[in-house]
This record gives C-alpha cells, sequence and structure tokens, in this order.
C-alpha cells in the first residue's frame, strides 16, 4: 500500500537539493545540519491514494458544514481557543461566500488499525513548494511513478476562475514576513499566480487596507496597488498581536474582496473542536472515524495523574509539533513543561489518544515514521506531500518526502514486528 523508494545516491541528492533551491525556491534546504529533503520518496499505491483523497473530501464537506453552524454559535467560540481580540475581527468581517477559495491539508498516518489523522490544518497549511515544484524534480530522478496534482497550481487556478471577469487583477500574499520559510511560499504561489495572468504582491496584514469598495496594497516607494483578493499565509490567531488600529484595518476590508482563507477557517482549525462539536450535537462521521478521540482536560488539570498512558496531551494552536507531549517519546524536560503548563492553562491544552504508527523501513532496512498531507482545494483532494522521521513524532526534526504514485504497488503495508506507539503531530511550518 505505501513504502519508500530507493535512497538516491550522493549526486542525485545535491542535484535534487540544488534545483529544489534554484528553482522551486526552497530556501531551507537544511535543518538541525541535516538536510530537509529526505534521500528517498514515499510511493504510494493507486487505492491507497484513492481511500485518503476520499477520507479528506468527505471530511472536508463535514467541517465546513460543521463550520457553518459555528459561525451562528459565537458563544461557544472562545470554548475552541480562539483568542478574544481574535473573536472579535472574526465577528466583524463578512462570513465566507461562494466566492472564497478554500484550502486545507489533512495530515494522514498509517497505523496497526489502518489510516489515522492527527489534524486538520484548515487556516495557512504549508508545504505546496514540497508538494508540489520538489516533488516534479524528484519524480525525473524515479520516472517510473506518477506525480499528483500540484497543489499550488491548483490554488492559482482555482484563483484565476474567481477574477476571470477582472482585467489585471491583483492578489495580495499575506504572511509574515520576518519568516523566510513563510515568504518562500508566497513567492512559488505568486509564480503560479502569474502563470494564469494574475499580479501579486508580498505584504504583511498591516499592508492592506479597504480602498471604498475594493482594496490595496501599501507599498514602500510606489503608489499603493489595488487588489481583488487576499490570500493569508498569517495564522489567524496571530492577527490578535496586531495594534487596535490594525486589527479594525483588517476587519474592515470589503465584502466583495476574494479571500483564501477567510478567518472563519479558525473555526475549523484547532484542536478543541471536537470537544465543541460534541456539546452541540454536530455530527462529522468521517472526520471522527480517522481522528482518534479527543476531549478537554477539565478537572483533570487537578489530578495527581493528568495524562493517561493512552494519551497524548497537544496545545490547541501548537504548530511544527511543538509543545506535545508523548510519554516515552518526548523527551524529559520538555514533557515536564508541557506538563506544567496544561494543568496552569487546561482551557489551551486538549488530551487525544494515542495511536500505533506503523514505521516503513528502507532499501537498507533503516525503519522511516511517515505522516502524508493530503490537500483539499475547493472541496477536492488536490495533491500531498509526507513528513519522515526515525522517531515516532513528526516535528520540526522530520525531513520532507515526495509522495509518488506506484502503480506497481498493491496490497497492505506489512505490520512492523514491533510497531511503535505513538501520536504523530502537526509538521511543517504551518
Amino acid at each position: 500500500m505505501i513504502a519508500l523508494s530507493r535512497n538516491f545516491d550522493l549526486a542525485e541528492r545535491r542535484k535534487i537539493r540544488t534545483r529544489a533551491i534554484f528553482e522551486a525556491g526552497k530556501l531551507d534546504p537544511r535543518t538541525f545540519d541535516e538536510d530537509t529533503l529526505a534521500p528517498f520518496a514515499l510511493r504510494v499505491a493507486p487505492s491507497a491514494w484513492s481511500t485518503l483523497a476520499d477520507f479528506a473530501e468527505r471530511s472536508w464537506r463535514e467541517l465546513r458544514a460543521a463550520e457553518d453552524a459555528l459561525l451562528g454559535e459565537r458563544r461557544h467560540w472562545r470554548a475552541l481557543g480562539i483568542p478574544a481580540k481574535s473573536r472579535a475581527i472574526l465577528a466583524a468581517t463578512p462570513p465566507p461566500t461562494a466566492r472564497d477559495v478554500r484550502f486545507c491539508r489533512f495530515d494522514f498516518h498509517w497505523t496497526r488499525d489502518g489510516w489515522r489523522a492527527s489534524e486538520i490544518n484548515a487556516d495557512v497549511p504549508g508545504g505546496f513548494i514540497e508538494a508540489g515544484a520538489v516533488t516534479r524534480i524528484v519524480a525525473e530522478v524515479l520516472p517510473d511513478f506518477e506525480c499528483l496534482p500540484d497543489p499550488t497550481r491548483e490554488l492559482a487556478r482555482a484563483m484565476a476562475a474567481r477574477l476571470i471577469d477582472q482585467s489585471d487583477a491583483g492578489v495580495a500574499l499575506v504572511h509574515a514576513t520576518s519568516y523566510t520559510d513563510d515568504q518562500q511560499v508566497m513567492r512559488r504561489i505568486g509564480a503560479e499566480l502569474a502563470a494564469f495572468g494574475l499580479r501579486s504582491h508580498l505584504a504583511s496584514p498591516v499592508h492592506v487596507e479597504a480602498d471604498g469598495a475594493r482594496a490595496r496594497v501599501l507599498r514602500r516607494d510606489k503608489p499603493a496597488a489595488p487588489i481583488d483578493a487576499v490570500m493569508r499565509f498569517f495564522p489567524g490567531e496571530w492577527l490578535a498581536n496586531l495594534s487596535r488600529a490594525d486589527r479594525a484595518r483588517w476587519a474592515a476590508l470589503p465584502e466583495g474582496l476574494v479571500r483564501s482563507n477567510p478567518l472563519s477557517a479558525l473555526l475549523i482549525q484547532g484542536k478543541r473542536l471536537p470537544v465543541v462539536l460534541r456539546e452541540l450535537g454536530i455530527a462529522t462521521p468521517t472526520w471522527d472515524s480517522v481522528l482518534p478521540p479527543t476531549r478537554a482536560l477539565g478537572l483533570r488539570a487537578f489530578t495527581p495523574r493528568l495524562v493517561r498512558d493512552d494519551e497524548v496531551l497537544k496545545p490547541i494552536w501548537g504548530r511544527v509539533g511543538d509543545g506535545v507531549a508523548i510519554q516515552g517519546v518526548t523527551p524529559r524536560k520538555e514533557w515536564r513543561h508541557a506538563h506544567l503548563s496544561a494543568r496552569l492553562f487546561p482551557r489551551a491544552w486538549v488530551l487525544q489518544r494515542r495511536f500505533e504508527s506503523l514505521p516503513i523501513s528502507d532499501e537498507i532496512g533503516d525503519p522511516f515514521h511517515a505522516c502524508i498531507g493530503v490537500y483539499v482545494i475547493d472541496g477536492r483532494a488536490a495533491g500531498a506531500y509526507a513528513r519522515v522521521a526515525r522517531r515516532a513524532l513528526i516535528d520540526g526534526r522530520a525531513r520532507d518526502a515526495a509522495v509518488l504514485i506506484d502503480r506497481s504497488l498493491t496490497g497492505a503495508l506489512a505490520p512492523s514486528e514491533q510497531p511503535i506507539s505513538s501520536n504523530e503531530v502537526h509538521h511543517a511550518s504551518h
């Protein structure tokens, strides 16, 4: 069902890394003194991809319906863990419309019990460079396998379809401008937008403001540029850190602006979502079938034993695996820090049941754990990429791997003799 390709030789690794930098715009080729790109690709059987795509598309339909329901349940927004200032911006902004381009990424893991998901990245998922341009580069080294759709290109295509009747349309690519890894994603998306004839402008949230019925981007030493759409790679909860004036300006953007993603994505981004949906009686059967049971800490924060052996402690807004506590996997110092923080701020954490991740071995027998991020754009599965790690925790030290279709691969993945109990967590920059 899934397997690793052969290991690339040294010359192939150097070529892939160089092309990833200069052709794909991946400017972070190394981290922690290791290549960020894995020396192999993840091979996936067509049936496995069909299963993952179906899970992702059906889950997305359920969660979009849940988002619409939550828009009318403002008294529950606090229970979702959304910061007060972000709640105020969300309440002041127009609700999502059919013109908005929606994209997300579901993170799946192969386990002893089949496919399981660790989360949905509904607000600002990352990995677009790796899932698109880098995967095409890797596929040239492995010509026997097929590429999945490029989510970056599909995202640009969807935006172009919204703006087809507007000549010289402009798109603001809003991101945290101090982070190179965020800017590289926006530049890649900008290149794909240009291929469809759209202008793009790199900007921070404070550079975008209303201009009558339209909006504009403020530019240094240049006149402000009119825009017709905003593509946001700035986490919604971070908007709470803006000044009062900047938050008000963001909330005042005109209704006709195409948004991707609208701020309402925050309603289904946080890890307390399953808890709130249960309280409201909102059903998400497909999503519940792949996401491990989740519950709030509540009074458990005052009990002697906060986390059971079969549970994982997760921060609601954790990113890149930061703060996740898995007993026996997380270093002792980090475990104690997360444990103390959860006791002090129980509403900022959740408990999620652990699952058994099945490692996959490469050609020399080294085991790797993998997480496959499946993109959904406008309701349809649109590509994937993987993160792999030797330990049973997908965090900032995990490496990126291309996901390729191998039509010769059939059947189920053979279980490892010693599966490691884990709950792989949020990965990539967003």
